[in-house]
């Protein structure tokens, strides 16, 4: 082993540098597990400060102009590629693993009423971005705020289109405008959104700089060491990234100075587990009822997190980055079995799992010495669950009794990360797009029942042969934005359009057509909220007519036409109408639920604690509860019950609810009966020992 020729300089600059110096060295350092990568071993946290790299692999310094790179940095200790493969960083990766159903990526864009779910993954009901024509820097440009870099993040080496290099890409691509990515840069692994301590990392900052589509420069903005002054936003569309002028207008770094030591190296304030603060950034929630957003300050933590618990004490992680889901069944890629990081596994224990139906090579056997198939695990307590039949545990999942918000009559509404941005500073009431509900409770695959989220797809499409094909969204704005001429909300200016003096004289005559709103009577505000909605059925097919026939000319379609709520809404026989059509191809219109867990509510909390008849009655929520479709457009579905979507008979069910309902009685009835039995045999008892006494 031949160490460097400098070994103070190599103890300024800490592992970093020592891994640069042995790397050069003819006989590199191999760790202990077999890699060239540094690591430290131990659990104290290990102090960062090190030389930041550009995407040219060039030091920076204080008076540097251009951003460091994660990949030049980072990547000199860590195993980048590694790393890149986890489950975080392969959301945009067509060929990894696919995984049991999650939240899709939800293309949305008020001004044309679109709510489009997206995956690579080959989920249900979601479609693949490459099919409708949206390349990759288009997603990470709508998307890249939540997600930390790598994959599709990085510009494809050969990129003439703007499409990346799949074959399987759609053809659209080959006519796209030219490449951004000479301008962006790439969106590299950001390890600190994970790793930087909280309150010392600027998520929004990161969220800003993608926005402007200043991808490279998104990391130094979050990490809050220098200024980044320039937007490639405003760079015009096929600008040439090889011209003097456009180089010019490329951001810029200034460096706080400070920040740099003495030698040159930055101190990183890292930590090996990332805090829950990071996690939420992608993975909070609200609920919304019918007065709107539900205050936070009403709702209670998920037990776990109450009880002193972080997120990464059940979402583990080793070098390679697949952090484990917890759900029963999961596959991980490592090979290890994650049995008891799941509800059942960690409270009851890998044999309460295994009577679940996990057997053979979906339970691999440990060693003698494996712990970790044991019920406790981080002191979790053992759920006696007294009296529940253990049908219960074949028909339902642990989530479906502990999991999400409590069930109404009707669907709450949710929004999420994701989804709405949660986490980003702005004035939210809960009518946003995408419009998601739930607690939804379905089948999951495994045949048992899971609280799950669900959202109807809006979205632009092509007809031809009874099959839909979305529109690239960007492309639709474009067309439709003259005859839509929506500025910022199509639901409320398209279906509750402001009336005009002509209209409110209608509706409230002469004398009253410019009273204030407040001073109406209940009838006045009935007939303004009818001829508002008479108003916006108008405007509505107005609208929706000459978009549709805006972008039948422009993209050259035998059909155009628009999807909201489950209905598919087409030119209609007259000019400036639209009509109702039937399409064979459901599954593009109909809903897409994914399962959720959190927040999970204490036992006193759980479905069915109160008894029997909590559940197993007319009202029982788990089955009763509905849920409509609901999105953008006028039309809303019929409300549709759970227990229909669990395949569960409407009679079978109300003979089963009428059982319990009857159930108490019927044990009274059993009880005094058999106390009646029990005093008559003993009354005979006794009589026959008389009988026989006085024979004697």
């Amino acid at each position: 082993m031949i160490l460097p020729q400098s070994f103070s300089q190599w103890s300024r600059s800490l592992a970093c540098a020592a891994l640069l110096g042995l790397i050069a060295a003819s006989q590199p350092l191999i760790a202990a597990d077999g890699s060239n990568y540094a690591h430290s071993d131990g659990d104290a946290r290990f102090l960062h400060h090190i030389h930041l790299y550009d995407v040219n692999n060039r030091r920076i310094e204080p008076d540097s102009t251009t951003p460091y790179s994660s990949l030049n940095t980072c990547g000199r200790c860590h195993d980048y590629e590694t790393i890149s493969h986890g489950w975080h960083f392969n959301a945009f990766l067509p060929e990894s693993d696919d995984g049991r159903q999650g939240e899709p990526w939800i293309w949305t864009d008020s001004r044309t009423g679109t709510q489009l779910p997206l995956s690579y993954r080959d989920w249900d009901q979601t479609f693949d971005p490459r099919k409708i024509g949206i390349d990759q820097w288009a997603m990470v440009r709508q998307f890249g705020g939540r997600i930390p870099g790598g994959g599709l993040g990085h510009a494809p080496e050969e990129d003439e289109s703007g499409g990346g290099e799949d074959d399987d890409a759609d053809a659209a691509d080959e006519t796209a405008s030219p490449s951004r990515w000479p301008l962006s840069g790439s969106l590299e692994i950001d390890c600190l959104a994970c790793h930087g301590v909280s309150g010392a990392y600027d998520f929004n900052a990161r969220r800003d700089q993608i926005a402007e589509e200043n991808f490279a420069w998104a990391a130094t903005a979050a990490m809050k060491i220098g200024t980044i002054d320039g937007q490639v936003s405003r760079i015009k569309e096929g600008a040439d990234p090889d011209d003097e002028a456009t180089k010019e207008k490329l951001p810029q770094v200034s460096y706080d100075a400070s920040r740099f030591a003495a030698d040159g190296t930055v101190f990183v304030d890292l930590i090996r587990q990332p805090q829950n603060n990071a996690c939420y950034q992608c993975h909070s929630n609200r609920t919304v009822d019918a007065d709107g957003i539900q205050p936070r300050w009403t709702h209670d933590q998920d037990v776990h997190l109450r009880a002193g618990m972080a997120c990464v004490d059940c979402h583990r992680n080793g070098i390679d980055h697949h952090i484990v889901r917890a759900y029963p069944g999961e596959q991980h890629p490592s090979g290890k079995d994650m049995v008891t990081l799941s509800c059942a596994g960690c409270h009851m224990g890998a044999d309460f799992v295994d009577e679940l139906g996990r057997t053979g090579e979906d339970h691999p056997q440990h060693d003698e010495y494996a712990t970790d198939q044991l019920a406790g695990r981080l002191g979790s307590p053992h759920p006696a669950h007294a009296g529940l039949p253990a049908l219960h545990f074949e028909k339902l999942s642990c989530t479906a009794c502990h999991g999400g918000p409590l069930p109404r009559d009707q669907a709450l509404g949710i929004m999420t990360s994701l989804a709405h941005s949660l986490g980003e500073k702005g004035h939210r009431d809960g009518t946003e797009l995408p419009r998601i509900a739930g607690p939804v409770y379905a089948k999951g695959d495994d045949g048992r029942v899971y609280p799950h989220r669900a959202v109807w797809p809006a979205f632009w499409a092509s007809l031809v042969d009874g099959k839909l094909t979305p529109l690239d969204p960007s492309k639709v704005y474009d067309i439709t934005r003259r005859a839509l001429r929506v500025r910022s909300d199509f639901s409320s200016e398209l279906l509750s359009p402001k009336l005009g003096s002509s209209e409110m004289k209608e509706a409230l005559g002469e004398d009253r057509y410019r009273t204030k709103p407040e001073e109406w009577t209940e009838e006045e505000a009935a007939k303004v909220e009818a001829a508002t909605k008479e108003a916006g059925e108008k405007l509505f097919a107005e609208k929706i007519s000459a978009a549709i026939a805006a972008l039948e000319e422009e993209l050259d379609l035998p059909q155009a036409v628009y999807v909201s709520s489950g209905f598919v809404y087409a030119s209609g026989d007259e000019p400036e109408t639209v009509k109702k059509i039937d399409v064979d191809d459901n599954d593009a219109i109909d809903m897409i639920r994914w399962p959720m867990a959190h927040n999970v509510r204490p036992a006193g909390w759980s479905l069915g604690v109160t008894g029997c008849l909590e559940c197993h009655s007319d009202t029982g929520k788990i089955f009763a509860s509905t849920v409509a479709a609901t999105g953008p457009g006028p039309d809303r579905g019929e409300p549709v019950a759970m227990f229909t979507l669990q395949g569960i008979d409407a009679d079978q069910r109300l003979t089963w609810n009428e059982l319990f309902t009857g159930r108490a009685s019927f044990k009274i009835i059993v009880a005094t009966s058999i106390g009646v039995l029990t005093i008559t045999l003993l009354l005979a008892a006794g009589m026959l020992v008389g009988r026989v006494g006085r024979s004697a």
